[in-house]
């Protein structure tokens, strides 16, 4: 028998963790079924979701080992592509500057030498 654990953030808040018991050589699929999620969380898509085995893509398929754990991916809000171009758009139109988006971690100190 090996444990494996779920984990899916419903929300930036809400996390949600499973922990299952299958026999050696069961499957992702397999284990989805008896994780539970789909009964806690019914409006969730679960074609839309993505899986991972300690932040690697794996697919449904994929044989699980012994103390695995399975992230379920939620599809991305965004697209980070667009992302991009709209802050270089605002950086090239004097929006955003370099200065305001990574601050100066370097003090400087003015000293002032009095001879006397």
């Amino acid at each position: 028998m090996i444990t494996i654990q779920f984990i899916y953030a419903h929300t930036s808040t809400e996390l949600w963790e499973q922990s299952v018991r299958l026999k050696e050589g069961s499957t992702l699929a397999d284990a989805f079924e008896l994780c539970g999620l789909t009964q806690q969380y019914p409006s969730i898509d679960v074609e839309t979701l993505g899986f991972s085995v300690f932040g690697r893509k794996v697919a449904k398929n994929y044989v699980l080992m012994d103390a695995d754990r399975i992230e379920l991916c939620r599809h991305l809000t965004f697209d980070p592509m667009v992302s991009r171009k709209r802050r270089a758009a605002h950086r090239n139109a004097g929006i955003l500057k370099r200065k305001h988006l990574k601050p100066d971690r370097a003090r400087k100190i003015d000293v002032d030498v009095h001879e006397g």
